[in-house]
């Protein structure tokens, strides 16, 4: 039955060439903007190196520091004070991390150069939390960053445009004056690991800048967290362990009262949560909400061309429907048989559309994303991706095909045959 319905469906393709064409081009659009909606999502959800871990890490992004006689209040990043004494102490996570992020001017010692390159000011815990490919060398040392030495781990783009190759391990840098030794080289991650995306890494502790901040009375600072829970169940777990940490920094009675709000998980980051800025934590029902009208209006456009088109053919061939009823064909059969036929229109549509959001989303990353992000087959090609596109273009199916299937199936037999 549905192998007649597919060859029927291909037969009126033939048939109608031109309208055929401009129906799955539209659809192949439709899916495509929809799909690159998706994308966008995807990225900031699906875990790739150097964040493979994902599903695992919560994220503190800011904290708030109120004064105890409620005349100054900060939403603000948080002091390695606060790191230290609220988070590298906590026992249920596998891992924890600070980071802080600027821009330097990055020369060599025989060589002044002017252009700037990202630095993340971490320690040790960051090459726990993420994995990075070293191709040469290692991390810096929990022992360096005790010490506050000067040293530097940075991307292999980064070596080639210094040194000329990968392999400058032991060799200095200049950065603001100061030379940092490079300990390791690790392939350069995308910019869409946002956490982690940096040119250069170095101890926090080797910049006096980022040490023992006196601002909020110590409480605020320059530094975000990402935790690695052992497994997401242990989530609630490092958020009770985390109250609990706070209650004893502010029982010392400081002059500021540290407040962590928010510690988010990736989902949560993906639906835009935020706890900078106000505190604004989005729920799936507002996400949803958000982009509902966009989805909807993107849907709406193929689903009258191809309702239009459905019409068209169910019309010409309202005798042999007619006929089918007089020997005994159903409504559901009827239906069937519509909604079949249409759904191989759109399904080449949504294959066309999932290749479509692809070049799509790499032509306009500029705005979507960041022009220098580097889109991977890793980040792209998930399933979240095909469910997506198979949800809407079964969706789109059954809007489009649905009321001239239920006008066919309704349609007296008498005025089927006599086309009236």
């Amino acid at each position: 039955m549905f192998k007649q319905y597919f060859k029927q469906a291909i037969q009126m393709l033939k048939e109608n060439r031109l309208t055929s064409t401009i129906s799955i081009l539209g659809t192949a659009l439709s899916i495509a903007m929809i799909l690159v909606v998706v994308l966008q999502f995807q990225i900031r959800l699906v875990s790739f190196a150097p964040e493979s871990n994902r599903d695992r890490m919560l994220y503190i992004l800011g904290i708030r520091a109120d004064s105890r006689d409620d005349k100054n209040r900060n939403s603000t990043s948080m002091s390695d004070g606060v790191v230290k004494e609220c988070l590298y102490g906590l026992q249920t996570p596998e891992a924890v991390t600070a980071i802080a992020g600027g821009n330097t001017i990055v020369s060599l010692p025989n060589r002044r150069l002017f252009e700037e390159y990202t630095v993340r000011y971490t320690d040790p815990g960051f090459w726990k939390v993420f994995d990075f490919h070293f191709l040469s060398g290692k991390p810096f040392t929990e022992a360096d960053f005790s010490s506050g030495l000067p040293r530097a781990v940075i991307t292999d783009r980064l070596a080639r445009k210094l040194f000329g190759s990968e392999e400058p391990v032991g060799k200095e840098i200049l950065m603001g004056y100061v030379a940092y030794t490079v300990t390791g080289v690790v392939k350069e991650p995308t910019r869409a690991a946002g956490s982690s995306y940096s040119d250069i890494w170095v101890p926090y502790t080797s910049n006096t800048n980022y040490v023992d901040i006196k601002s909020c009375g110590g409480v605020c600072g320059d530094f975000t967290s990402v935790i690695l829970a052992r497994t997401p169940g242990d989530f609630e777990a490092i958020r009770t362990e985390i109250r609990q940490a706070v209650s004893r920094y502010n029982a010392a009675g400081r002059e500021f009262v540290l407040s962590i709000n928010y510690v988010f998980s990736r989902m949560d980051i993906a639906l835009g949560s935020n706890d900078m800025n106000g505190g604004i934590q989005v729920s799936w029902k507002e996400y949803l909400i958000d982009k509902a009208p966009l989805l909807l209006f993107l849907l709406l456009v193929p689903t009258l061309n191809l309702t239009g088109v459905v019409q068209s053919s169910v019309q010409k061939r309202r005798s042999e429907m007619g006929l089918r009823k007089a020997f005994g064909a159903t409504k559901g059969r009827l239906l069937t048989q519509v909604l079949c036929e249409n759904l191989i229109v759109t399904l080449i549509g949504g294959v066309i559309g999932i290749v479509l959001s692809v070049i799509l989303l790499q032509l306009c990353k500029s705005f979507l994303l960041t022009k220098e992000t580097a889109v991977t087959f890793e980040m792209l090609f998930k399933p979240v991706l095909f469910v997506a596109a198979l949800f809407f273009t079964l969706l789109l199916n059954l809007l489009s095909a649905g009321l001239p299937a239920i006008r066919i199936a309704r349609e007296q037999i008498v005025d089927a045959l006599n086309n009236k």
